[in-house]
């Protein structure tokens, strides 16, 4: 009898709280860059290829670089 895998839900993968910031949306961590440099390469990338418009930031968790959304600021 064949066993049937069961897939992991991701409300119970991804960390509740101030730190499930540093998770994306489907429960991995999120892509660290060493320097702000590579952040905002990798936001240009985004912007070329995809027309994503990006940013980078420093995560107050890990202490290293992220990029995400822009946020309009009214």
């Amino acid at each position: 009898m064949k066993q049937r895998r069961r897939r992991p839900a991701i409300a119970a993968t991804r960390p509740l709280g101030n730190v499930a910031g540093h998770f994306t949306k489907e429960g991995g961590a999120k892509k660290r860059y060493r320097t702000p440099a590579e952040a905002k390469s990798a936001a240009q990338l985004a912007w070329t290829l995809n027309g994503v418009d990006l940013s980078a930031y420093r995560c107050e968790h890990c202490h290293q670089w992220h990029i995400g959304k822009r946020f309009r600021e009214d």
